[in-house]
């Protein structure tokens, strides 16, 4: 099998071995999202064509799509690949497995999709979250080794006769009542009389319980992981306004993706990288934070590391820069 950087390569400079190209994003990109449930594909529903899909999607942006944010700086994809040399592992990581890979950047741009519209899909989404916050904390994870679907068993788990999942399915809905899912989820599998998945666990309880609740609405607020990107966009342009102007230079310079060197030879007061690197992380500490003040309480920040925000606001900031009109001196 070819080195997932040599397909890339031949493709780029020869456009060459697009077959065996998109064969490699397949794998990958069904090897990510294969603990992601319903609600983050295309019409509400993990299939086998909504995953294809997904995966030509990512192909086509990896392909023809020039990206603004780190390491892309407004190269597509896969020609920053090959002009950065990237080998196998940054290549993987950039396209398919980071928090903000290619792939997982549209599975969070489906999810907010179908969640705003489909109130079914966003009761079993928060479902599937409750049940995973129940497994953790009553539950034993079975081990089955790197890089395996991790499983669950009922606590003080005995040897039991199986079930089929229809027969839990059916003896879960007479039993479910309006008992709490604490209790529910280790009933689910102490009649299983196996490990289960998350996803199967929170799919015979969807199935179960019959459906979400009257009141929810079509209006309800859907639940998000990172703020939104309109949120993000009025925020960064506010705190720009208020950075000194070496701050702004230098704050620019990390969305353009410039080198430390390049840091240095432009951003006066920085002499070396030690103190560049003092600078970022002051700099882009304080920026962050003043951004994020901005949505107080709410359902933006709890699910976002610094990591993460800070990739968001640099990648707003690229696509900020010529209406902030960033000169080479600022």
């Amino acid at each position: 099998m070819s080195e997932l950087s040599e397909l890339v390569a031949d493709f780029v400079r020869d456009d060459a071995g697009a077959l065996k190209l998109h064969e490699a994003v397949v794998r990958h990109v069904e090897k990510v999202s294969r603990r992601y449930p319903d609600a983050y594909f295309e019409l509400g529903r993990k299939t086998d064509d909504s995953v294809e899909g997904l995966a030509d999607r990512v192909f086509t942006i990896c392909a023809r799509v020039p990206k603004g944010r780190f390491p892309f700086t407004g190269r597509a994809p896969f020609a920053a690949f090959v002009e950065e040399r990237f080998d196998d592992p940054p290549i993987r990581y950039h396209s398919f497995y980071a928090r903000l890979s290619i792939t997982r950047e549209l599975l969070r741009d489906d999810y907010a999709f179908n969640i705003r519209r489909d109130p079914v899909l966003r009761w079993r989404d928060e479902l599937h979250r409750e049940v995973g916050r129940v497994l953790k904390e009553t539950c034993e994870p079975v081990d089955e080794g790197r890089g395996a679907w991790r499983r669950w068993k009922a606590p003080g788990f005995r040897l039991a006769a199986v079930r089929s999942l229809d027969d839990v399915r059916e003896q879960l809905a007479r039993s479910a009542g309006d008992r709490p899912l604490s209790e529910l989820v280790p009933e689910a599998l102490s009649l299983a009389g196996r490990a289960l998945s998350h996803s199967q666990l929170s799919n015979l309880l969807a199935d179960a319980l019959g459906g979400p609740p009257a009141e929810v609405t079509v209006d309800a607020e859907p639940h998000s992981n990172l703020p939104d990107r309109m949120a993000v966009r009025a925020a960064v342009m506010d705190a720009w306004s208020d950075l000194a102007r070496d701050e702004r230079a230098l704050l620019a310079a990390l969305a353009r993706g410039d080198s430390y060197d390049d840091l240095i030879a432009r951003v006066p007061g920085l002499r070396d990288r030690t103190a560049v690197s003092r600078a970022v992380s002051r700099c882009g500490k304080g920026f962050v934070a003043r951004v994020v003040a901005q949505f107080g309480e709410g359902p933006a920040t709890p699910g976002s590391t610094p990591k993460e925000l800070v990739e968001r606001v640099v990648a707003v900031l690229f696509e900020l820069l010529p209406e902030f009109d960033v000169q080479e001196d600022s």
